[in-house]
């Protein structure tokens, strides 16, 4: 596994067609801005109703208080923060180039904010950013949880054709009942074999933080440990 593995890539595969469901598209000239110092993000959008932050890193403690968690991981974890992650590979530009999906991608504003892989377990989870317009907010507060997991599954055809293009077989997709923070949510999960190697992947789409939607992409290959890392976090305000 690397900073740019295929788990990124599914990542962002998932995030823009769940989004091409409601729109998905820059609602308004304002930008995100990383700020790998401080964790501040500057915002000049007036809807958003407290400021956005990115997550925090510190020896191996990750704190989001925007997304409203965090977790802490020993040695065999390695982060990704903020800044280093943000610039896709040309690899990957060149699968997306001049594809409906990658079509789809354009004027969506995202932050990856963190990535954290474990070699030793061959786990990783991530935390994405994506703008989101007032519409679109309002939208996804109607849907909740299951209506956005819906949302996802109702896209699986062009989904499984993003996987085929990036060499995956997709196995399964489905709604999965899930424990986060203490509290059930509806999470998307996958099945998939990329280079032969069984891959899993847990998804929990959070769109009701403020102007910024956070998803949560949990992964984990040869044993579904999807549910178990989401034991590695812990609420933050």
């Amino acid at each position: 596994m690397g900073k740019y593995t295929t788990t990124l890539l599914l990542l962002i595969l998932v995030l823009s067609l769940a989004l091409a469901g409601c729109s998905g598209k820059e609602p308004a000239a304002s930008q995100i801005t990383p700020n790998t110092t401080s964790g501040a993000v500057e915002t000049a959008a007036p809807l958003e109703e407290t400021p956005a932050s990115l997550g925090r890193l510190e020896g191996g403690t990750y704190t989001n208080t925007y997304a409203g968690y965090g977790c802490e991981l020993d040695s065999n974890w390695v982060y990704y923060g903020a800044e280093e992650l943000q610039e896709l590979p040309e690899n990957i530009q060149e699968q997306l180039a001049g594809s409906e999906l990658g079509d789809s991608l354009e004027g969506v504003n995202q932050i990856i904010d963190m990535e954290a892989e474990n070699a030793t377990d061959l786990t990783s989870f991530n935390v994405l950013y994506t703008k989101l317009g007032l519409e679109e907010r309002l939208a996804y507060a109607v849907l909740g949880d299951e209506g956005i997991a819906d949302s996802v599954l109702s896209q699986k055809k062009a989904l499984n054709e993003a996987y085929t293009q990036a060499g995956i077989v997709l196995l399964s997709m489905e709604k999965r009942e899930v424990t986060f923070l203490g509290q059930p949510r509806i999470a998307v999960w996958t099945e998939a074999f990329n280079a032969g190697i069984p891959q899993y992947a847990l998804h929990l789409y959070d769109f009701t933080r403020g102007q910024y939607g956070v998803t949560l992409t949990l992964t984990s290959y040869v044993e579904d440990n999807t549910e178990s890392l989401l034991d590695l976090f812990y609420a933050v305000s």
